[in-house]
């Protein structure tokens, strides 16, 4: 056999070899991730707010319930700007009852900071621009294309101090009052159960 053709047959060899791995690396990263229920241990995290300052679910958890609230983006996405206000107008509130929140979103550091600086907010809005976080709680959203993809759906998840999700409340309310009660009311009862 001559030594060009040989070379060329060990080449696709190769390449179908390379082909074959990353169609199953492919497979992996496509299965989404269970979703999570009351009573599941919720996935750690660590990011960073609007400050650079890092917050992580362990260090959270020890000092009472957190509220960690998903919205699909702080930029483009007016409910999640107005969510995003009404939490942060009712954190005293929330502090009042024992408990934490966090806004996460998949939109990058700049963004998140331009909108919370401009607008005063003061509850944590965390930047998940790769996204794993939002996969790790599996509520990545399925529509949406561009500059849209790794966005989340809106999602609320009540942990409790040894790390259990205790309660999903839905928050998509246009009256911020029904939501934020309904927050206060599950990080409450999530406080009740260390």
């Amino acid at each position: 056999m001559n030594h060009s053709i040989t070379l060329q047959i060990l080449r696709c060899a190769a390449a179908l070899v390379l082909l074959a791995a990353t169609a199953k690396a492919a497979d992996v990263a496509a299965v989404p991730a269970k979703e999570i229920a009351v009573g599941d241990r919720a996935p750690a995290f660590t990011l960073k707010d609007q400050n650079d300052q890092e917050f992580s679910l362990a260090t959270m958890i020890k000092k009472g319930p957190v509220a960690v609230v998903f919205i699909r983006s702080i930029d483009w996405c007016t409910y999640c700007q107005l969510q995003t206000v009404q939490l942060s107008d009712a954190l005293p509130e929330i502090q009042a009852a024992g408990g934490q929140v966090v806004v996460v979103c998949y939109d990058v550091p700049e963004k998140v900071k331009r909108y919370t600086h401009r607008r005063k907010i003061k509850v944590p809005v965390l930047s998940d621009a790769d996204s794993q976080t939002i996969d790790a709680y599996a509520i990545r959203a399925i529509t949406g294309a561009g500059d849209q993809t790794g966005s989340a759906q809106h999602g609320t998840f009540v942990i409790d101090k040894s790390g259990i999700v205790r309660a999903k409340p839905y928050l998509t309310s246009f009256d911020g009052r029904a939501a934020v009660d309904a927050l206060v009311s599950a990080l409450k009862e999530a406080g009740k159960s260390n």
